[in-house]
């Protein structure tokens, strides 16, 4: 994981990102905007990557191979004062599952903006190899029991992902 304290300076780009309220079939019903927005600022910021903002993904990045790849930032709240934990969840929504992307990356950041932490990488079909599929109404096995799942998803832990 890599802990990032975002800018006002991302923030503020995080806020001017989009020009609408509510993305389609948002589970937040647009509450989290903000967040995913912050959350592609800083994976570009971080890597130097370039943002789309197609509904197949976000940016392009430069691979270790110098080829560019297609990644979809995939961004959830956590509660600040906590820290992430390597158990936590890493989910796509069965909405998005016939995104154009190469990769995922999974972003967290606290409710209140002040920290945010990169999660990692997944190719995107070895994602859908690796992760277990939850159903609405389910209890998320990865939730320590109290969490259900607020839509039709699937999951994997961010201990399994790549930096």
């Amino acid at each position: 994981m890599i802990k990032i304290i975002p800018t006002q300076d991302q923030i503020q780009r995080a806020q001017e990102l989009f020009d609408f309220k509510v993305l389609n079939n948002s589970i937040t019903e647009g509450d989290g905007n903000l967040a995913g927005a912050l959350g592609e600022v800083i994976v570009c910021d971080y890597y130097n990557a370039e943002q789309k903002n197609t509904y197949d993904y976000d940016i392009v990045m430069l691979g270790a191979d110098g080829n560019p790849y297609m990644v979809d930032v995939k961004t959830k709240r956590f509660t600040q004062g906590k820290t992430p934990q390597p158990n936590w969840a890493a989910a796509v929504s069965n909405y998005n599952t016939r995104q154009g992307c190469d990769y995922y990356c999974f972003v967290g950041v606290a409710y209140d903006f002040s920290v945010s932490y990169i999660y990692g990488f997944i190719e995107k079909d070895n994602f859908y190899k690796q992760s277990i599929f939850g159903k609405k109404g389910e209890v998320d096995p990865y939730g320590n029991g109290v969490w259900t799942f607020a839509s039709d998803c699937y999951i994997m832990q961010i201990k399994d992902l790549l930096l």
